[in-house]
C-alpha cells in the first residue's frame, strides 16, 4: 500500500500569518499554485490560505474600499485575517486510499502534511491525477 508519503510535495511554498495578502497573490501567480499552507518560526503549520479564501477576503475588500484601494489594503492585510485556521493535517504514513477519501467526501483543495509538528509536505488532487495518469500510461 503506498503511504501519503509516496505521492506528497516536499518543494513547498510557505508564508507566514503576518505576511502580506498581496505578497501572497504575488506568489500564487508567479508559482501557479492556489494553495500556501501559513507556517509559525517553528515550522508549524497553523493555517491555509486557499485562492478561494483570497478571493473571498479580495471581495470584502472591494466592498469595503472600492476597487482602487484593493492593492494598498492587500499589502496592508495580515494573511492571518483571510487564511483557514481549522485544516486537517494528515502524516507521511497516513495510507493514499484514506487520503483520496478525504478528497472525494470534502471539497478541500490540498491536505498540509505533518510529522512531529512540523509541516513536511503538501497532498492535492493533482497529485493523484498524476498519479493515475502514470498508472494509465503504464497500463498502455
Amino acid at each position: 500500500m503506498r503511504t501519503v508519503a509516496d505521492l506528497m510535495i516536499t518543494n513547498l511554498v510557505t508564508l507566514k500569518e503576518n505576511d502580506s495578502l498581496a505578497k501572497a497573490k504575488e506568489l500564487m501567480h508567479e508559482k501557479n499554485i492556489r494553495n500556501i499552507p501559513i507556517v509559525d518560526d517553528e515550522g508549524e503549520c497553523v493555517g491555509m490560505l486557499t485562492q478561494r479564501e483570497y478571493l473571498r477576503h479580495a471581495f470584502h475588500l472591494v466592498s469595503q474600499f472600492g476597487t482602487q484601494l484593493l492593492l494598498k489594503k492587500e499589502q496592508q492585510t495580515p494573511i492571518a485575517n483571510a487564511m483557514n485556521k481549522d485544516i486537517l493535517t494528515v502524516s507521511p504514513e497516513t495510507d493514499l486510499d484514506m487520503a483520496a477519501e478525504f478528497f472525494i467526501e470534502n471539497k478541500y483543495g490540498c491536505l498540509p502534511v505533518t510529522q512531529n509538528g512540523k509541516l513536511v509536505g503538501i497532498l492535492t488532487p493533482v497529485d493523484f491525477v498524476k498519479l493515475a495518469h502514470k498508472m494509465l500510461k503504464g497500463s498502455a
